[in-house]
């Protein structure tokens, strides 16, 4: 899914050019119009996970796979694509935080407004086509009630933990699309596992169907009850299915303060020792156009929220200069992510890539120490990136010391993508596991450059 993307010709060449000339020619129109590149998506519901650089059919179920343009973008929680946005920030209409989401981006005439066409262009009146955002399958992965989000491994379920009262664990479950999914008749059940600091098993309790039919509960036995809670929710998503945990840790009760709406991405990155992320691009918005009056030119002496809440948002004005679109991946990153991977900022000299590799990997230690296995994906990135850039210098050291060196980065590697997989899951064995990995391949790359600065 992190493959650079290609995309189809224009429809006046499609009958007389070949595929992979056809995906040339629409790469290069995305890259000069600065589009997001095409990927190619398997239309069934189930299959959204399967994504290719180029048209053919589905490996899972053969049906041929449509082009949409997928795009990195932050909405409100509540109003959603009335006000899609660049980056980070506040929505105009209620002050609630903007949240991270990934949309399909299509443009629409009024003459056949079902028909999404992929580039920007004039209709047959000559009017501008207007632009339109779509929520893709996992595209949001906030979670709703302040809790843990994950991702089951059938693609399709989805779970997020809350602890909102002492002796309380209850857990909300949702489709692929972040909708609740009633549980009744399903055959769901599940049960929940309390673990001291060793990770031993101390208690037990089946999860019940909540009032809400999206939910379960487990009372957690009194003398478990304490902060930080370690648990373990086991589901079946299934009659026949195999259970499949999923770790939480609690280091305070949940806050369920907006009731159901979406409060935060599924977690927020802390600050680390990468750099600070590029200031993001001027946000814009989503709707039906209207004269560029209408738009603020800046966010200097903007109004309180309560009034903003009140006042109808701006209508979409495209803003001036290029449009903050497609970077060349399946969608423009996340700051906080952009940040840990800019090799630019890093040190120069082999000392100060090694006092960054510490404090990189110094934070996965503190995560994994809180039980935020959740968040470890963001440093571990960074740890990747700052690995990379040392196996760079491997040149300079003695024939064994460069073998160690070289060795030890690629370990850094795969363990960083173990880190963001597992962590995706919620399976802290397995998170555990890589973690070990990671420190391990940390400290045999610092040992090979012992002594060379």
């Amino acid at each position: 899914m992190r493959k650079r993307l290609a995309g189809l010709a224009v429809a006046a060449l499609a009958l007389v050019v070949s595929p992979a000339a056809q995906a040339g020619q629409a790469a290069r129109n995305a890259a000069a119009q600065k589009l997001p590149p095409l990927t190619y998506v398997c239309p069934m519901p189930g299959d959204e996970d399967v994504m290719e650089d180029k048209p053919g059919s589905c490996p899972k179920c053969k049906m041929t796979l449509v082009p949409v343009r997928l795009d990195a973008k932050y909405w409100c929680p509540v109003h959603q694509a009335l006000e899609v946005h660049d980056g980070p920030g506040k929505c105009r209409r209620d002050g609630r935080e903007l949240i991270p989401v990934t949309l399909s981006v299509s443009w629409t005439c009024a003459d056949d407004a079902e028909k999404k066409l992929l580039e920007p262009g004039k209709c047959a009146d000559g009017s501008a086509r207007k632009i339109g955002y779509e929520l893709r399958a996992h595209g949001d992965h906030n979670p709703r009630h302040g809790g843990q989000f994950f991702m089951a491994s059938d693609a399709w379920h989805h779970i997020e933990g809350t602890y909102p009262e002492n002796g309380l664990v209850r857990v909300f479950f949702y489709d692929n699309f972040t909708k609740p999914l009633p549980l009744r008749g399903k055959g769901i059940t599940g049960t929940l596992a309390i673990r001291d600091a060793q990770d031993k098993e101390i208690a037990t309790a089946p999860l019940v169907i909540g009032k809400n039919s999206s939910t379960m509960e487990a009372k957690v036995p009194a003398a478990a009850a304490a902060l930080p809670l370690r648990a373990t929710v086991k589901m079946k998503f299934g009659a026949s299915a195999a259970a499949q945990p999923f770790d939480f840790q609690f280091n305070e009760l949940t806050k369920d303060t907006t009731a159901g709406v979406a409060i935060g991405p599924t977690s927020t990155p802390r600050p680390t020792a990468a750099p600070v992320a590029p200031k993001p691009a001027p946000a814009t918005t989503a709707a039906a156009p209207a004269p560029a009056a209408s738009t603020p030119a800046a966010p200097a002496a903007q109004p309180s929220q309560a009034a903003q809440s009140n006042q109808a948002a701006p209508q979409y004005q495209p803003p001036a200069g290029p449009a903050d679109l497609g970077s060349g991946e399946i969608a423009p990153m996340p700051p906080a992510l952009a940040a840990v991977l800019n090799e630019e900022v890093l040190p120069k000299d082999v000392a100060g890539l090694l006092k960054e590799l510490t404090n990189r990997s110094g934070e996965i230690d503190r995560l994994m120490r809180e039980g935020s296995i959740g968040e470890v994906w963001l440093p571990a990135m960074g740890t990747k990136t700052v690995a990379l850039v040392l196996e760079e210098h491997a040149g300079s050291l003695p024939a064994a010391r460069r073998a160690q060196a070289t060795l030890a980065a690629k370990r850094v590697v795969a363990a960083a993508w173990e880190l963001d997989g597992y962590g995706d899951l919620g399976n802290r064995a397995k998170v555990a596991e890589a973690h070990e990995k990671i420190a391990a391949a940390v400290a045999d790359l610092k040992a090979a450059y012992e002594g060379a600065q």
